[in-house]
């Protein structure tokens, strides 16, 4: 087979992944809830992967989570990176912060549960070692570049790509946390209205959850700082998905994105060296290039999938990533106003409907009435006016009140208390989210 000939093999091959996501019609309920931690030390201290200065090391809390999460993963040196159990994963970030990837539940009391057990021995761990950990968007004790990366190769590349194109894609990796939900779709024409969905409110959704007081170890004065931080990391792969409101977005669309955008790094060898090196950069070179002298596995689908960070991203489901790293109760807000938005054809209608969508273009995958420009023009609104600011014509705080109205309608009575705590801390802004600033 000729380098044309696997280009578009591996291109039907990422869209024949994506249709394995699809859940048909009735079996589309369940969440993934996904949590990263920064793990300090009483005194403020980071806590990084080794021990340091008699402080307990990250690579420490997790031999002593293996019990309860016995699948463990780790790297070629045998330093252990990642466990796994029956409620979720527990893995790092790239400065070691830990995360909580709760198996996927419909009901929001299991991901309570699931959660509460993490931090019981979590916390119990820490506690016993004077080290703590914290649910912030952005580190609140350094700056970035104090902190170190965990052994993993991955995060070396990612550091090395992210100077090579100037960004401060630094700051991404050691200094910031955040919430993600990810949700089912039932098929193509599901997945792309709740990723157009998801996309239009990724401004509102991040104020909602704006949980970052420090930047860069000064006081924040600016609203929803994380998600801007993350759409300057890198224009070829963070923000809105380019197209996303075209007429006719699908699969092939998204496909076609991931591979004109270069992989950063590959994680096979060559196809004519099949013992070289496994473990390959590629900056400036497309993925469909890249791995046009071979068909695509499993595994380099993931790999490529991974390494893009939308506000929205496509996997075997629509991963929702604009929300900082929250405290319990508003995690649990932020999943139930997540089920409540997302799983409710009421709750979408309605969103569509506030955001000028016609019903026919919500159920054809035609042209939306927004653009990336649209997005883009919401977040600096927000960051300008807060509250106050204009997104699609209405403001912040209107939209906040319509969603979770939205939610609250469409919960069972059950999980409706869960909202309580998040819209509360949605409504508790501090005077610069109320006060207007000069544009």
């Amino acid at each position: 087979m000729t380098s044309s000939d696997f280009a578009a093999q591996n291109r039907a091959q990422l869209i024949e992944y994506f249709h394995g996501g699809e859940k048909g019609s009735g079996n589309t309920s369940l969440l993934g809830v996904e949590v990263e931690h920064f793990v300090l030390a009483d005194d403020g201290n980071p806590i990084s992967y080794e021990p340091v200065d008699g402080r307990i090391g990250v690579r420490e809390v997790l031999s002593q989570l293996e019990m309860d999460y016995p699948q463990a993963t780790y790297n070629e040196r045998n330093d252990l990176l990642g466990l796994a159990g029956d409620d979720g994963s527990v893995t790092l970030e790239p400065a070691a912060q830990l995360e909580i990837s709760i198996a996927p539940y419909a009901h929001v009391h299991d991901v309570e549960r699931a959660y509460r057990h993490f931090r019981s021995l979590a916390d119990s761990i820490l506690a016993k070692r004077d080290a703590h950990l914290e649910a912030h968007g952005y580190h609140t004790t350094r700056c970035a570049k104090d902190l170190t990366l965990i052994p993993k190769r991955r995060y070396d590349f990612m550091d090395a790509y992210f100077a090579h194109i100037k960004s401060d894609g630094d700051r991404m990796m050691r200094a910031s946390s955040s919430t993600q939900v990810s949700i089912d779709f039932a098929s193509e024409a599901d997945a792309v209205r709740k990723m157009r969905v998801a996309s239009a409110l990724s401004p509102i959704l991040a104020a909602i959850a704006d949980n970052t007081q420090v930047f860069e170890f000064e006081e924040n004065h600016i609203p929803i700082r994380r998600l801007q931080l993350w759409r300057e990391v890198d224009n070829l792969r963070c923000g809105t998905i380019p197209g996303i409101f075209d007429d006719g977005f699908g699969f092939g669309t998204y496909a076609d994105w991931l591979l004109r955008t270069p992989p950063i790094f590959v994680t096979r060898p060559a196809a004519d060296d099949p013992e070289g090196e496994r473990l390959r950069p590629f900056f400036d070179t497309a993925a469909s290039e890249v791995y046009a002298d071979a068909p695509m596995s499993r595994d380099d689908v993931e790999h490529v999938t991974s390494m893009f960070w939308p506000d929205v991203r496509l996997k075997l489901f629509v991963e929702i990533r604009p929300a900082d790293s929250l405290p319990e109760k508003c995690i649990l807000g932020y999943t139930a106003l997540i089920k409540g938005l997302f799983y409710s054809d009421e709750s979408l209608g309605a969103i569509e409907e506030a955001l000028g969508v016609s019903p026919e273009a919500a159920s054809t995958r035609s042209a939306w009435p927004l653009s990336k420009g649209c997005v883009d023009e919401g977040i600096a609104q927000i960051q300008t006016h807060g509250l106050g600011g204009l997104v699609y014509g209405k403001e912040l705080r209107d939209w906040e009140a319509l969603l979770f109205s939205l939610a609250r309608t469409a919960l069972p009575v059950e999980e409706r208390h869960y909202l309580d705590a998040l819209e509360a801390f949605a409504q508790e802004k501090p005077w610069w989210w109320v006060e207007p600033r000069p544009s």
